[in-house]
Order: C-alpha cells, then sequence, then structure tokens
C-alpha cells in the first residue's frame, strides 16, 4: 500500500504573488537573500502583508548552513511570526524548511509559503531540504513531512530577471529531477504522470527560456515543469546523480543544478548498463529511459539505442545553455579530487537519496563515475 499527500494550496500565474494579500494583518516573516531585496521583490510582499522593513530577513546564501538555520530561526521568532514566507531560490525555501522542523515543537505552528523565484527545485511542493553542516564537510538531506508548505505561489514573472546562468542550472536541475523520479525504486503511475510531463515541458522549454528570458510561455512552462518535477521525486525518490551532487556540492562548493548536470549522463550509462554488453541494457531502468527519450520525441529504436539517444540529447541541451560537462572545466583539479575522493565515495553510499536508485552501487562503481565526471 502506498500513500500520495499533496497538503500545499497552490497558487500560480501572472501576478499571483498577490496572494500573499490574504495574510495582511498576520505577523509575517519574509525570509529571502540580498537579490530579491534588492529587485524589490521582496518588499512588495511585504507591502501586501502589511509589513515593513523589519519583517524581512535578507541574509540568506546559496548552499544553507545549519548556521543560517539558527540565525533565521532567531530572526522568527524575535518577531513571534505566525506565518512566514521563503522568496527566492531553493537556497531561501531550503532554509524554512529547517527552520519549520526546528520551531515546530513549539506551542505555535508556523504557516509556510513558498514563492519560488527559480524555475528548478520544486522545493515548494516538497517535504525534503538538504542543509550543510561545515564543520563535517558534508550536507544532510532530511525528509519530513512536516515541512512541506502550507502554500506554494508560483508567479513564473518572478524568474524573467534571473540571469541566464541560473535557468541553465536550475532547468537542468529540473530535468535531473524528472528523470531521476522516473526509474526511482519509488516510481509508479502517479509519480509517472508527473515526471512525463515534467519532461515534455522541460526539454521543450528550456533552451527558449535561456536565448529569451523574457518570453512568458517559457518562463511559466519551465515553472510548471520544476513544480510537477517536484512532485514526482516527493512520492518515488531521487537517485545517486542526486547523492553525487550533494557530495561534489559540499566538497567542491558547485551549485547543485551545474553538479547534476555534468553527472546526469553518466548516472544515466550506469543505471541502464550502456557499459556492458549484454543484459543490463535489457533492464526496468533503461526501459523507462528508453520510454523517456520517445516521450521527448526523439526516434523511436530499441532500448540501448533510445538511451543513447536520450543522453546525447541532455549533453545538447547542456551545451546549448552553456553547462560546463566535467568537472576540470569547474576548476577542480585532479589531485583535488583524488584527495577527498574517498570521503565523497563514502557520502554517495550513505546518502538518503542513493537507496531509491534503480541500481545499487558499489564504491567502485562510484569511483568510476567520478573519474569520467572529471574529464
Amino acid at each position: 500500500m502506498e500513500k500520495l499527500t499533496l497538503n500545499s494550496n497552490l497558487y500560480f500565474g501572472a501576478g499571483s504573488i498577490d496572494a500573499l494579500a490574504a495574510f495582511n494583518g498576520k505577523r509575517v516573516a519574509i525570509v529571502t537573500d540580498p537579490i530579491m531585496l534588492k529587485t524589490g521583490i521582496a518588499e512588495s510582499a511585504a507591502g501586501l502583508v502589511g509589513c515593513g522593513r523589519e519583517a524581512i530577513y535578507d541574509k540568506i546564501e546559496p548552499d544553507p548552513t545549519l548556521e543560517q538555520v539558527a540565525e533565521t530561526c532567531k530572526f522568527v521568532e524575535s518577531i513571534n511570526a505566525e506565518v512566514v514566507v521563503a522568496i527566492g531560490g531553493g537556497s531561501a525555501i531550503d532554509t524554512v524548511k529547517a527552520v519549520v522542523l526546528v520551531l515546530g515543537g513549539k506551542d505555535r505552528k508556523l504557516f509556510f509559503v513558498a514563492i519560488p523565484t527559480t524555475a528548478g527545485t520544486g522545493s515548494e511542493v516538497t517535504n525534503y531540504t538538504v542543509i550543510k553542516d561545515v564543520a563535517a564537510g558534508r550536507k544532510i538531506p532530511i525528509a519530513d513531512d512536516r515541512i512541506v508548505p502550507d502554500m506554494a505561489i508560483l508567479d513564473y514573472t518572478l524568474t524573467k530577471t534571473v540571469p541566464k546562468t541560473v535557468t541553465a542550472f536550475t532547468g537542468m536541475d529540473v530535468i535531473t529531477h524528472a528523470l531521476e523520479a522516473y526509474v526511482a525504486e519509488g516510481a509508479n503511475a502517479i509519480s509517472d504522470a508527473y515526471a512525463e510531463k515534467a519532461l515534455r515541458l522541460a526539454f521543450g522549454n528550456l533552451y527558449e527560456a535561456y536565448i529569451h528570458g523574457d518570453s512568458d510561455a517559457a518562463r511559466e512552462n519551465m515553472m510548471m515543469a520544476s513544480y510537477l518535477a517536484g512532485l514526482a521525486f516527493n512520492h518515488a525518490g531521487l537517485g545517486i546523480c542526486h547523492s553525487i551532487a550533494h557530495a561534489l556540492g559540499a566538497a567542491f562548493k558547485i551549485p547543485h543544478g551545474e553538479a547534476n548536470a555534468i553527472a546526469l549522463t553518466h548516472v544515466i550509462a550506469f543505471n541502464a548498463g550502456l557499459d556492458v554488453p549484454f543484459g543490463a541494457d535489457k533492464s526496468k531502468a533503461a526501459l523507462k529511459y528508453a520510454e523517456a527519450a520517445r516521450i521527448i520525441g526523439l526516434p523511436a529504436a530499441g532500448t540501448r539505442l533510445s538511451v543513447q539517444y536520450l543522453v546525447r540529447e541532455i549533453e545538447d541541451l547542456r551545451n546549448k545553455v552553456g553547462v560546463p560537462r566535467t568537472l576540470m572545466q569547474l576548476g577542480v583539479n585532479a589531485a583535488d579530487l583524488r584527495e577527498r575522493r574517498a570521503g565523497i565515495i563514502d557520502s554517495v553510499l550513505k546518502d538518503g537519496c542513493t537507496p531509491a536508485n534503480p541500481v545499487q552501487p558499489d564504491a567502485g562503481q562510484i569511483g568510476k563515475i567520478l573519474d569520467k565526471i572529471m574529464g
């Protein structure tokens, strides 16, 4: 028996941020990053809920840390907030998720509103967050139903001003979420439906959103793809591409979407058995990847060839949106990777995403993937 719960109220479309006006008169804390303050988005949100600048915490940085969570908790408690609004990319939303979990043992229940300003993480609909433990040099994945936002606002107009690099990295993150969920151990007909639509939307619109950032259709479709991919992996799970991205991000401070984009095709090849002559390429995962190739409009072919077409399509798209394909291109030194290799492999094998991967890897297999990623 399986269970699917959708706890969030969803508002979407141009101008849907106006839904915040329902909280006018409540004690609201707005958690965001400095960029959202500079663009005026955070202060516009504050105006909608009838708060001033004093209600805005704008110190969120990429890859939220335990220390960042602690500071945000202090701010939320200092204004005795009833409602916490996270505005920004995955970092702001992930931080507030941890805050909700920490403060959840208090007498009050925090109403949590997530407003993504990037189309990639799907964090506005998931029970999942990742917090970095700087002292230990690792990222901590946390899954808990209590951290699912009570409300999600998908106003695609907020994504129009993000840099092209952010559009590229987060867009590749969407594709990774959808593909990993599609082949995950927990996949089923419901999660597959979400993943399939997310794949169609992402492959059909990422390049357009990258080239023409002011395109309403491309921006809206990418935001919906991100949301649907989030629904898919929240139900089905992820896999070792995310485990590797978590480990590489912690070791080398690589943006999450970029790390996923670099690892994705190598993980697909491993899961689908492309490196072996016969047998594994007819696995359930290989068949699902071949179906994904068909879904995004690639030529019909046998299983192995279809998976190879999918790999090439991802590589082509990654190149078109300017995402590097190797760690070397990101400035990672081979000697640094060798030095951290054992710790990275150990982190991947212990990561919370690894059990859902369709093929359980050993240390040697992860090592081979790392060698390919290095370039």
